[in-house]
């Protein structure tokens, strides 16, 4: 009978040892990257939540273990729903680049650029996701005050001529579109060239950003629009505002601008509501032709033609309907 001699189990060490060494190089790979990389099984719930993950969202691996993924995104469910109809519907299986904001701890929002992939066994079949997520956060907070710098006057804060003509499109084609008013106050400050004149623009900058400051604390934050349109004119555009209430909002406005009566400044305006055309330069000049009677009415004061009222001219930007 034959000798049988027995195999040798180097190749087997050595495979051993190759795969120990490609794992151990996949997790220092994985381990000094600052990108949030997660797995998640079938149902959505994290299995793998790396040192990236945890130093981005301030929590660690054993508190996301188990947890659904969409846990952590601002829109819940819903957004983790919207992932996987792109991902479905990807060719590749992949999703690059996906913009989306991620809750972290101490109540912090984070915005990130997300990848994510399918995993598959040896058979093909889905067994679960792999998401790779960068921080985008500064990015877009740069992106947000570049498009504040440019929508924004520099004295008052409040917005500027350029976005006026912006919004004053848009909240009248909401208007018409919801059948709900918009009302427009257009103010003149009384007395103002004069003061800037013979003070400085120093002073005749501080008056500006006082009023504007009057105006910005008698509105609705985040529903009326506060603008100066250039000088000394101011404008407000408020939704769902007729031109009775708006009117009450003016009076407010002026009521609290009364202490720059001392420095000989006060202000004029004028009220109007979009009319059924919808026509812009009708509304303007409406808001703009009440601004100046109340003018007309004040002895000493100087009458001139509003900015407002040259860029709305009939033969201008606004004849036209919104």
């Amino acid at each position: 009978m034959p000798l049988i001699k027995q195999r040798t189990h180097g190749p087997l060490i050595a495979l051993s040892t190759d795969f120990i060494r490609v794992k151990e190089y996949f997790e220092a790979i994985v381990a000094s990257s600052g990108d949030l990389i997660c797995t998640t099984d079938i149902t959505g719930r994290i299995i793998y939540f790396s040192p990236g993950a945890e130093a981005m969202l301030g929590l660690t691996a054993e508190q996301a273990a188990g947890r659904p993924a969409h846990d952590f995104y601002t829109d819940g469910r819903e957004g983790a729903e919207k992932l996987m109809k792109l991902l479905r519907a990807s060719p590749d299986g992949r999703v690059h680049n996906h913009e989306m904001r991620v809750k972290a701890s101490g109540d912090r929002i984070l915005h990130v650029s997300m990848s994510l992939s399918f995993l598959k066994d040896a058979r093909g079949r889905v067994i679960g996701t792999l998401g790779i997520a960068k921080d985008i956060s500064d990015r877009v907070e740069l992106e947000r005050r570049l498009r504040e710098m440019t929508r924004t006057d520099d004295l008052t804060g409040l917005y500027n001529q350029r976005h006026f003509h912006d919004r004053l499109r848009e909240e009248a084609a909401r208007s018409r579109r919801q059948g709900d008013p918009l009302a427009m106050v257009v103010f003149d400050l009384d007395g103002f060239k004069q003061v800037n004149d013979k003070r400085g623009h120093l002073e005749g900058d501080k008056i500006l950003q006082a009023f504007a400051g009057f105006i910005g604390d008698s509105v609705r934050r985040e529903v009326d629009l506060c603008f100066r349109y250039g000088g000394d004119e101011f404008v407000l555009l408020l939704p769902g505002t007729t031109a009775l209430k708006a009117a009450r909002v003016a009076r407010r406005i002026v009521k609290t601008a009364e202490p720059l009566a001392k420095d000989g400044v006060t202000a004029s305006w004028g009220v109007a509501q979009l009319p059924p055309s919808g026509d812009a330069s009708e509304f303007v000049r409406a808001a703009d032709s009440a601004m100046y009677k109340m003018k007309a009415g004040k002895s000493g004061v100087r009458r001139r033609g509003t900015d407002l009222a040259r860029a709305y001219a009939t033969e201008g930007r606004g004849s036209r309907r919104v």
